[in-house]
């Protein structure tokens, strides 16, 4: 986790917050157990978001927000994390709508960003019963 890349997805993902009508950015975190590198993220969230004064933001322990997202998923609009966290709240997400196949998510990869958008899922966690098709790994 370096700075320069941390801070190229936080400025990617408070962008985008502030494109959107919520203007709300949530920040998934776990630094009350992993010690070194997420504090060093939630205080590169919390630098970043006085450069953006428009837009609201909170961050959430990664155990929590993950009840919360099949809880309360209006709470949230634009959500950023680690690799870590994205991939476990990308799959998350559309498996509580039905939709795991296909989920809308950003990546941010060396200096070109990927446009958020619609993705089919190459490789879909969960396990598969031998010798059957999946309708939603073959979406």
């Amino acid at each position: 986790m370096t700075r320069i890349g941390v801070d190229r997805i936080l400025k990617f993902a408070f962008e985008l917050a502030q494109s959107r009508p919520k203007k709300h950015l949530t920040s998934a975190t776990k630094s009350n157990g992993i010690s070194i590198t997420m504090p060093y993220w939630d205080e590169r969230v919390e630098a970043m978001g006085k450069n953006y004064p428009k837009v609201k933001w909170d961050k959430y322990h990664i155990d929590i927000l993950t009840a919360n997202f099949v809880l309360h998923p209006d709470w949230f609009d634009v959500v950023v994390g680690s690799n870590l966290f994205g991939d476990i709240l990308s799959d998350l997400g559309p498996a509580c709508t039905g939709t795991i196949g296909y989920r809308a998510v950003g990546q941010h990869q060396s200096a070109r960003p990927v446009p958020v958008g619609v993705r089919a899922g190459a490789r879909l966690g969960g396990p598969i019963s031998p010798g059957r098709a999946s309708p939603i790994r073959s979406a």
